[in-house]
């Protein structure tokens, strides 16, 4: 007998052939059940109005089994059409918990008589206790493992029969479909939400600039290094736009060189191409050197889809191989005529030593010329091997007390003798910091070099000290070529030669060596000039006082 509820409560009985339509239509919504809803309160109400279909649910319940804890959590629950939030029990002794334990449905005809007595009060009733009299409840099965319980109840004796549990049962199966679509989907959220927030950890913590493409060639992830890089703010508008080259005048003037120089490596990956180890040369702002990969990314069926560029800045690098260039070109250079000459005074020396009519004055005058030239040679290979020390990191200072106006005396005392110009010096009493001597008599050698190579003869030096409580500034002013704003701010680089002073001999190496030592005593330098042919002052400005670190290695120049 085939039966299903009416409106009114009672069980209409059907035909045959309307038994066998019943089913058809029970199977067909059954096949949609599994897939449409989309959360566990959507499932529960599914299931209700599936399970209304075919039989009285006046009273429905549905919940999940957790077997680790032995809870039942009770999804929802209906009583008389009015739906109730659910709740979770520990299992025991009813009806629900034995189809739980057994894994078996359980028909029951005559609560009364079968059941144990009731002690749940529905939400319906104003406080008098009504207890249902038949049930059906039927296990939600994935192979062996209980999901959980669907379980309809009446309040009339003998409202359900084995045809009831058939449906319930295939309403169930439906249901743990659904169930596992349910975990599996929150299991994939949960698991793209874990590696979304990797991939956000991991390219936050990058140094390198990366930049994710997609088939178009148009930008649909950056990192904050690129951004950076790039000069974007959170108003730039250039993801979703294709990096091609009519498209370049809408990005930011500063991104647009080096969006320039990757529209040949993103064509590349739109033909699924991966691009290795291309450096791009900048120059439109500070000089730059990058490195640019780029790995092409397939789709399951081979097309192309984009790829991942990632942009590796190797100035750094690039600038100490061109140091170590142009230490070789001027070592090769330099080293020449203290060489040559070297080479010719010792011959000199030598025939006068072997020609039997030897000449004391001459013979002093070619030693003495020998050892000046070799302490050239001496001081250049120092002055290279310390600026390389420098840039590697490798360079070390000792820190003592150092009375610094008499630092400053004895370098002005020593360089008097040989020089056309006059040197004053003027120092506040006794100023005493904790300084590596030697070095910094090296940078103070070097300004008072530069004073006197770049100012006419006769002119005036002045070297000056003076100090706070917290600082010491050492100032040397000449009446020189002078510089102008744009020497004024490159002064101190490697290499770097005003115009004014390019038919000079020099290396450009000596301002950029001193700055690096005061930066390591935790000073700085810096020079002013009125401008062109007004002269010019350098200072440089040391901390009195610093913490005792022998031998500390200097940092490498940024």
């Amino acid at each position: 007998m085939w039966g299903r509820a009416s409106g009114g409560g009672t069980l209409e009985v059907l035909t045959a052939t309307e038994q066998f339509r019943e089913r058809l239509e029970l199977a067909s919504r059954l096949g949609a059940l599994a897939s449409e809803p989309s959360d566990l309160a959507e499932l529960f109400r599914a299931l209700y109005d599936e399970t209304a279909h075919v039989m009285d649910a006046t009273v429905f319940l549905f919940a999940l089994y957790d077997e680790a804890s032995q809870t039942v959590e009770v999804v929802r629950q209906i009583d008389g059409g009015v739906e109730h939030e659910g709740g979770s029990f520990p299992l025991g002794k009813g009806f629900t918990s034995e189809v739980i334990r057994t894994a078996a449905p359980r028909l029951v005809r005559q609560w009364s008589v079968e059941g144990p007595p009731v002690r749940l009060l529905y939400g319906t009733e104003a406080g008098e206790l009504v207890s249902p009299e038949s049930a059906a409840v039927v296990p939600i099965l994935s192979a062996d493992h209980v999901l959980g319980v669907i379980s309809v109840q009446s309040y009339r004796a003998e409202a359900y029969g084995e045809a009831d549990i058939l449906s319930l049962r295939a309403i169930a199966t439906q249901a743990a479909t659904a169930i596992k679509r349910l975990r599996a989907t929150d299991q994939l959220a949960l698991e793209h939400e874990r590696h979304a927030l990797q991939l956000e950890a991991v390219l936050a913590s990058m140094n390198d600039a990366l930049l994710m493409v997609d088939a178009r060639g148009a930008i649909v992830r950056l990192n904050r290094a690129a951004r950076e890089l790039l000069r974007l703010d959170s108003a730039s508008l250039v993801v979703g736009l294709p990096l091609e080259r009519q498209r370049l005048a809408q990005w930011p003037k500063t991104a647009r060189e080096i969006a320039t120089a990757l529209v040949p490596v993103i064509d590349s990956l739109r033909s699924g191409t991966s691009v290795e180890g291309v450096e791009i040369e900048l120059t439109s702002d500070e000089r730059c050197t990058l490195s640019v990969s780029a790995s092409a990314l397939r789709s399951p069926r081979g097309g192309p889809q984009g790829g991942v560029v990632v942009l590796h800045d190797i100035t750094a690098r690039r600038d100490l191989e061109r140091l170590r260039e142009d230490i070789f070109a001027m070592a090769w250079h330099d080293m020449q005529t203290p060489i040559t000459l070297i080479r010719g005074h010792a011959e000199l020396l030598l025939r006068r030593l072997t020609s039997g009519k030897p000449d004391p004055k001459a013979t002093r005058s070619a030693a003495a010329m020998i050892v000046k030239h070799a302490d050239r040679l001496a001081e250049l290979l120092t002055t290279l091997f310390d600026v390389h020390c420098l840039e590697a990191g490798l360079l070390s200072i000792s820190l003592w007390p150092t009375d610094l106006g008499a630092l400053v005396r004895d370098v002005a005392e020593g360089l008097r003798p040989t020089t056309h110009h006059t040197i004053n010096v003027a120092a506040d009493g006794d100023i005493v910091g904790e300084c590596d001597e030697r070095r910094i008599r090296q940078v103070l050698m070097n300004l008072l070099s530069n004073a006197q190579k770049y100012s006419p003869e006769g002119s005036t030096v002045t070297v000056s000290v003076a100090a706070d409580a917290r600082s010491a500034t050492i100032s040397v002013h000449d009446e020189g070529i002078g510089l102008d704003e744009t020497d004024l701010s490159q002064v101190f680089r490697r290499g770097y030669r005003a115009e004014s002073a390019r038919h000079l001999t020099g290396r450009g190496l000596g301002l950029y060596f001193g700055n690096g030592i005061v930066e390591a005593h935790g000073g700085r330098m810096w020079a002013e000039s009125p401008g062109p042919g007004l002269g010019s002052t350098f200072h440089l400005a040391l901390p009195l006082r610093q913490e005792r670190e022998t031998d500390r290695p200097l940092e490498r120049l940024a």
